[in-house]
């Protein structure tokens, strides 16, 4: 072998880099160097080309989440060229249904705090991400109306609302009402506010150690309502008719309500009446040609005491009849009376408010 070529073999390898002997004339160097460089990318021509495939990223909403929060999970998939895929189809699944109540669109019900793990797949393709759902505490209790302006007798129901962050409702909190005094306004088992006397007081209602307030003013004004409805309709009302015989004389006699009162204030007990007048007509005649003469007409009344009890509902408690009761409970508007028809197993609906 000559010198030259020689030469040209002594290439040395040098870590990943190929050298070349200094000596070589300019062309073998030139040559060799050809050589070389064919020689070292010989490995990277037999590596495995890389294969791009289908990728899943979930988007999660922004802010901070509690129960009772309703999100919808998005995952955007993108083809093996990095194109997004609309609408394609996204599986979820949580890791704690306790926590997560998952609906087949991805709408997260989210149920108690905690951290959970969503995953979204879409074909082979998986990916998934984790959320902390807080403990939701109480920060706001709100009375509503703020301010009430009632008279003696009269009775309200009160709404609470117990609010978190962001102004979320929190339910299940036990919600205790009070009266700074009790002989202006109290507050009923049902919640609702009644009118004792005349005066101004403040009711609280207090959730987890945070108070919300409304203004009470009872004004100085009699409690005095009328009866001004039975079974829906106005008044005076027939609500009781029917035909009998004595000795052989046929009558026909007939019950109107044709009103009442119910006064709820002053110096003595809280009292009903229900004014009724009765009427019996003596009934001659054939069949289609009858002839009615008035025989009797009188005016009488169903009277009698109010109570009411720690529900807030009314008692009342028949003079005329005993023992007869009747029931009533505070209703928008007036006092609404459940009125037990006297010997009889039938109820008239009556409704006392102010003129």
């Amino acid at each position: 072998m000559t010198r030259a070529a020689s030469a040209f073999y002594r290439t040395i390898l040098d870590g990943d880099e190929c050298t070349m002997a200094s000596s070589l004339p300019r062309r073998l160097a030139i040559a060799a160097a050809a050589i070389a460089l064919i020689a070292c990318g010989s490995d990277g021509a037999n590596a495995p080309i890389p294969v791009t495939r289908e990728s899943l990223t979930i988007q999660l909403p922004d802010g901070e989440w509690y129960p009772g929060d309703v999100v919808t999970l998005r995952a955007l998939v993108r083809d093996a060229t990095g194109e997004v895929v609309p609408d394609a189809p996204v599986t979820w699944s949580v890791s704690s249904a306790a926590h997560v109540e998952l609906a087949s669109d991805g709408a997260a019900t989210l149920l108690k705090p905690g951290r959970v793990t969503v995953t979204a797949r879409h074909g082979s393709v998986a990916e998934s991400d984790e959320i902390t759902i807080r403990p939701l505490f109480v920060n706001q209790v709100t009375v509503s109306p703020s301010a009430l302006q009632l008279r003696v007798g009269d009775a309200s129901p009160l709404g609470v609302r117990v609010s978190g962050a962001g102004g979320r409702d929190v339910p299940g909190r036990v919600v205790t009402l009070s009266s700074d005094n009790a002989t202006i306004a109290f507050i009923d088992a049902a919640g609702r506010v009644h009118a004792v006397a005349p005066g101004v007081t403040t009711v609280r209602a207090r959730a987890d150690g945070v108070t919300g307030t409304a203004r009470v003013e009872v004004a100085h004004e009699p409690a005095v309502r009328s009866l001004s409805r039975v079974d829906g309709s106005r008044l005076p009302l027939l609500v009781a008719a029917d035909t009998v015989s004595w000795d052989g004389v046929r009558e026909y006699h007939e019950v109107f309500i044709e009103g009442g009162e119910l006064t709820l204030s002053g110096a003595g007990t809280p009292r009903y009446a229900i004014d009724i007048r009765y009427a019996e007509y003596v009934v001659t005649g054939p069949a289609g040609q009858r002839d009615y003469r008035l025989l009797h007409l009188s005016r009488e009344a169903d009277f009698g005491l109010v109570t009411l009890d720690a529900r807030g509902d009314y008692r009342f408690t028949s003079e005329w009849i005993a023992p007869l009761h009747h029931t009533a409970s505070a209703v928008s508007g007036g006092i609404e009376v459940r009125f037990r028809v006297p010997g009889d197993d039938t109820y008239l609906t009556l409704l006392y408010r102010r003129d």
